[in-house]
Order: C-alpha cells, then structure tokens, then sequence
C-alpha cells in the first residue's frame, strides 16, 4: 500500500482523506492542533512532522493556501523527492513555481478540484509538470475518481477553469441565496422558498445532464412567447447578465493569475 501524505487538512484535504484512505496509508501534516485531533480521531490516521512525511510519502498534497505554499516549498527543497510525486492543489499556483523552488528535478502535478469534491460529486482538472509523466497523471486521476470526476488539460487553461470550476459553486450558491431572498418578498416562508429553489435547482441540473438539448435550447423550451418566464428572462436581459458574467470569470481567472507572482 502506497503512502499519501497531505500537507494541511482543511475542507479539501479532508475530502481527499475520506476517498483515499482504503488505498492509501494516510499522514497528515497539520498545523492547526485542534484541527490535527479532529481528524487522528475521526479517519484513524497520523500526524507527523514535515520531515516524518517527506521520508515515508510516495504522493505528497499540497494542500495549503496559495500565500503559504512558498515557505513550505522552501522547506520541501531540502529533503530528497527522488520518486516522489508532489500534487498541488493551491489556486494559481504554477508547476514552474513549484519547480523552480523545489530546486530538484521534482515530478509535480498541478490540481483543481472544487467544492463537490466534499461529497465525491466534483470535478478536478489535472495537468501535468515537466518531469512528471503521463503514468503519474494516470495514478494520479485514478486517485482523485473518490471526490469525482476527472479532466486532463494544459496548464495555460488552468488560470481560467479556476474562474470556472474552481469558483463555480460560489457563484452557484449566491444565485441560491438571491433567489431564495426574492422568494421571500414575494410572500413564501422561508421554509417554502428554501424547498422550491434547492429542488428546482437539483431538479434542472439532473434534466440538463441526461437531457440531449443543452442549455438554450432547454431555457428556450421553459419560456414561452410572452409568458411569465419570459417576462423575468427580459430582465435578466436588459441588466446584460451574460456581461456580468463574463466580466466576473475574467476578474476571477486575473487573480488567479496575480496569485502566481
């Protein structure tokens, strides 16, 4: 059994620790104490130091926040990664930065998941580092199918399915929030608004992936000709949704990139 060592465990490290502990023997490097216990007792694993980890880690997570990852990798650079396969999954960060600070010819991969990972329904772009290879993708997907599903891309693509994918639930959650909010002042309760929406939500998301039409053609068989959908689509319209759209994955994918610097 090969050995996974994750270096910090917040939501996403956890989620990686609940699908991969039956294939992997798991250690955890966490700062946070309390933090630490909370997972030793759950999931039954150790937590070690970062040298401990290093030595006996096949695949090593970096699972920390982008502003963190540079002092870690410093720390990293001093011992021997010879056949050790590092995965980054901190935002904006790129597999040359991880390269050039880990000194050493370092296999690494880059990773995305997002927040339905939480529950196994994510999906996680995954690319590849100059010395890493198209095995250590492979095993590297093959680990991440317990937080979803898998897409192998090219790292200039990375920045923007961040803004995509990698953000996408929030944008999903405040579109919740607002509708439920608007519900609201049209009279519902809140328990009524809150179970109309979530299951208009899942319910529209289920038809879309089974159905053949896409999404216009779908939204354009909803709305009728001077109908009520039609009536809210007009406004959706006249504020020019799909700007705000595109300009708020553009500003996401920038701090992406700054994040990189």
């Amino acid at each position: 059994m090969k050995t996974l060592g994750l270096i910090g465990a917040g939501n996403m490290g956890e989620a990686l620790i609940a699908a991969t502990r039956k294939a992997y023997k798991i250690l955890v490097c966490e700062a946070n104490e309390t933090r630490q216990k909370y997972l030793k007792s759950k999931y039954k694993i150790s937590a070690v130091d970062l040298k401990t980890l290093v030595v006996k880690s096949n695949v090593i997570v970096l699972a920390i926040k982008p502003q963190d990852i540079a002092n870690v990798l410093d720390q990293l650079a001093g011992h021997d990664l010879n056949g050790k396969l590092i995965v980054s999954i901190a935002a904006g960060i790129t597999v040359s930065f991880i390269e050039q600070r880990l000194i050493q010819k370092a296999k690494v991969i880059r990773a995305m998941p997002n927040m339905p990972a939480l529950i196994g329904e994510g999906i996680t772009a995954v690319c590849k580092g100059k010395w890493s290879t198209e095995k250590d993708v492979k095993d590297i997907c093959q680990m991440l199918k317990g937080i979803g599903q898998t897409l192998i891309v090219k790292e200039d693509q990375m920045d923007a399915i961040t803004a995509v994918s990698g953000s996408g639930p929030a944008y999903v959650f405040l579109f919740v929030e607002c509708l439920i909010k608007a519900a609201q002042n049209l009279g519902l309760t809140p328990a009524q608004s809150k179970e109309l929406v979530y299951k208009t939500l899942t319910g529209s998301a289920h038809l879309l992936e089974k159905s053949k039409d896409d999404a216009a053609t779908l939204r354009a068989k909803v709305t009728s000709k001077g109908g009520t959908t039609q009536a809210a689509i007009d406004v959706f319209m006249a504020r020019q949704i799909e700007k705000i759209f595109n300009d708020a994955l553009v500003a996401a994918r920038n701090r992406a990139k700054e994040l990189a610097k």
